[in-house]
């Protein structure tokens, strides 16, 4: 009997399967998340590395009038040294004004941008060829521009510069407790001193970036709009977002497997 159960158990150990083995612990890759800083809102850093968060807020409009409030304080200084006449100074200084009003006024795609652009320039050209040549109703159109008087004393530009700069001031304080945490797992909105807002579940949303100005782009150093949408939903836009090309990148690289489109509107 015991040499037929030691057979048996033999047999058995011989025919029984190999076991696997266990498959040897990965190590840890050793990349550690950088902890944004909330002060990112204004400027993004580092964004080709890995990081927890990235922080963007919504800003304000003043931030568009940063021309006109350098310029005119520029102005001030300019006139006060008396180097370049009054009047040019002032032409210069409302085609600036004029140029950052066009922001709020309309929303220029890249079509509509390219169309003023052009017409502009055929203007320019226009009233250049207009006063070589007498080409009736133009030449005199031409003339009369060349003949306004525009010109703003140096308090004025002074003052015009300086409340500017204050505005522009108090309306980048705002971000700074107002802004949203775009994080792996959720996006989510604080209102400081009072903490979180709102929070939307990164899992079926996706991050879209919209220009829908160029004079917006171009003023806000590739800025724009970012769109949050869940299920085909807009359920957060965050508008007036500067450096938003930049911040994309660390977006993208933060979410992974979360598409992140680029569209500008055409509209």
């Amino acid at each position: 009997m015991k040499r037929g159960a030691a057979r048996t158990l033999r047999a058995m150990a011989e025919t029984a399967p190999p076991t696997a083995e266990t498959p040897p612990a990965q190590k840890p890759s050793g990349k550690k998340r950088v902890k944004e800083s909330i002060w990112e809102v204004y400027y993004p850093r580092d964004v080709e590395r890995e990081r927890e968060a990235v922080p963007v807020a919504s800003f304000p409009m003043i931030i568009y009038f940063w021309p006109t409030m350098v310029f005119f304080l520029l102005c001030a200084v300019v006139q006060g040294l008396d180097v370049v006449a009054p009047t040019t100074i002032g032409l210069w200084a409302t085609s600036v004004w004029a140029l950052n009003l066009l922001v709020i006024v309309a929303d220029l795609d890249q079509k509509k941008f390219t169309i003023v652009m052009l017409l502009f320039a055929v203007f320019v050209l226009l009233a250049w060829v207009s006063s070589l040549k007498d080409m009736g109703f133009l030449s005199g159109l031409s003339s009369w521009i060349g003949g306004l008087q525009v010109t703003y004393s140096t308090h004025a530009f002074l003052v015009i510069g300086t409340l500017l700069f204050v505005l522009t001031f108090f309306g980048l304080i705002q971000p700074r407790f107002n802004y949203w945490r775009i994080e792996a797992n959720e996006f989510v909105h604080y209102i400081q001193p009072w903490g979180r807002d709102q929070s939307i579940p990164r899992q079926g949303s996706t991050v879209t970036r919209e220009v829908p100005d160029v004079l917006e782009l171009l003023l806000t150093f590739g800025g724009g709009t970012l769109v949050i949408k869940r299920e085909g939903e807009v359920v957060a836009r965050i508008d007036h977002v500067p450096f938003l090309s930049r911040r994309m990148k660390a977006i993208e690289r933060l979410l992974g497997a979360t598409r992140v489109t680029v569209s500008t509107d055409e509209s």
